[in-house]
């Protein structure tokens, strides 16, 4: 939904905004990808004979088949050159599983309300007129649905400051993002999505990673 309203805004995708960050690739060296369970430990990708290694030098270990699955199509849909900026999941999951900077579960939760405290979507314009309404049509019901499927408060405003968070929203917030593991909460503080949107997209009560 947010998504929509970026595009509709006409402001460029994140990827395209950080892909001239990235080093220029290097060159496909293998033909076949392939996925392999490893009893204990999680899925794992192999690039012809090799396994993938994170940064760290680990074997990747994906936690579900999806997921791993999605991994490899990113892996095998490189041409000529290995392009790392259009490999968004798999950094993903190099981070989540070497967690280089030592961030605990609760660290990420506590980032995660301080998010919430600043949530674009809490923000309305006053003008111009289409700005208001397109605000009304695409933020409105994602607020109605965190109410009313999580029970709580989410205050908005039309000021420059924050609204303020009642503590029965902190409470209710910290306990369904405490229910996640280590590698959706990664998933999130690294891809700085507001909270709200990811509660609408991720269905938080029925969401396994």
């Amino acid at each position: 939904m947010l998504r929509n309203f970026v595009l509709r805004l006409g402001i460029p995708s994140f990827g395209r905004c950080c892909r001239r960050f990235y080093k220029p690739g290097r060159k496909r060296f293998y033909k076949n990808v392939s996925i392999t369970y490893s009893e204990g430990k999680g899925y794992e990708i192999n690039v012809d004979r090799l396994k993938l290694r994170t940064p760290q030098g680990q074997v990747l270990c994906l936690p579900s088949e999806p997921l791993a699955i999605a991994v490899a199509t990113e892996w095998d849909l490189q041409k000529d050159v290995i392009r790392l900026d259009t490999m968004h999941l798999s950094a993903l999951c190099n981070t989540a599983q070497d967690n280089p900077s030592q961030r605990k579960s609760e660290q990420v939760i506590a980032a995660a309300l301080r998010f919430f405290e600043t949530d674009t979507i809490c923000f309305r314009a006053e003008e111009p007129e289409a700005l208001v309404t397109l605000q009304q049509e695409e933020w409105d019901p994602v607020v109605h649905w965190a109410q009313e499927s999580f029970e709580m408060s989410v205050a908005c405003t039309r000021s420059l400051s924050a609204p303020p968070m009642a503590q029965d929203t902190r409470r209710i917030l910290s306990q369904h993002l405490a229910s996640y593991n280590s590698w959706a909460l990664t998933g999130w503080f690294l891809t700085n999505c507001k909270i709200i949107n990811w509660l609408m997209n991720g269905k938080i009560r029925n969401c396994k990673y």
